[in-house]
């Protein structure tokens, strides 16, 4: 069925689904939004719903940095 389904969704219809689900609700802004949570929210304190979780690397660093 997935063939003939319109790509994308509206974002505040998403629940916690999971990535996929998220670059799909956001689709050509997904990597712009990533960037934005890297900067002001590395350690991925706002995660409820669809989530767009900051690079791992990244939020590691800010986070050891906080704490040291």
């Amino acid at each position: 069925m997935k063939p003939h389904l319109i790509s994308g969704s509206y974002g505040n219809y998403v629940s916690d689904e999971g990535e996929v689900v998220a670059r799909d609700a956001y689709g050509a802004n997904y990597e712009r939004l990533v960037g934005l949570k890297n900067k002001y929210d590395p350690t991925n304190m706002f995660r409820m719903n669809h989530n767009i979780k900051p690079t791992a690397q990244n939020a590691e660093v800010k986070c050891n940095a906080s704490m040291g």
